[in-house]
């Protein structure tokens, strides 16, 4: 059996050599099938990651659910040891490059209660069908999503490539409630 830290090798590789027209398609799709879902339709609080590199793009699901007036809330990174929050954006230009070269707000003004957030949209490396999710190995987000209300729907965004058969977990490993994938 591999393991994570090959399986995050060869998946991500995998993902980075996604060729830019397929690439558009897929964006295009997931978020089609975000925005259609019921899921999305009924939430009024979602948090969501601010895409980076070859990830899944959030950047057009955010400012369709700002111009819809949902709250969006994205990530903003403390430190490795403290963790993250979810801080609410009124636009998409209330990003600024942080830490580690991703999107976020500059500061914690608009930080949310966690359990005012009724959709949470994951990033990760790989997922499998059983709600396994491999994150890049800094355990922000299972940390993060233990706060959310138990019944807070947690799914992940990926490409099709990015699900595999198995995702070896831990304890602490928190898993996914479902997958949008594209195709």
């Amino acid at each position: 059996m591999i393991d994570k830290k090959e399986l995050r090798k060869i998946i991500l590789e995998k993902r980075d050599n996604i060729v830019l027209d397929e690439r558009i398609k897929y964006d295009n799709d997931i978020f089609k099938a975000v925005v259609n879902s019921s899921l999305y339709n009924k939430s009024k609080c979602i948090f969501i990651f601010v895409s980076y590199k070859t990830e899944v793009n959030t950047h057009e699901i955010i400012k369709y659910a700002l111009s819809q007036r949902k709250r969006v809330c994205v990530p903003k990174v403390l430190s490795k040891s403290e963790g993250m929050y979810a801080v609410e954006i009124k636009k998409i230009d209330d990003l600024k490059s942080g830490k580690y070269g991703i999107l976020e707000p500059e500061n914690f003004e608009n930080k949310i209660n966690e359990e005012e957030i009724d959709l949470a949209l994951i990033p990760g490396v790989a997922f499998d069908k059983n709600g396994g999710r491999m994150g890049y190995g800094a355990a922000f987000y299972d940390r993060f999503l233990v706060k959310l209300k138990r019944d807070t729907p947690k799914i992940a965004l990926a490409y099709g490539m990015q699900i595999v058969d198995y995702i070896p977990m831990n304890e602490w490993d928190v898993k996914v409630d479902g997958i949008i994938a594209n195709g």
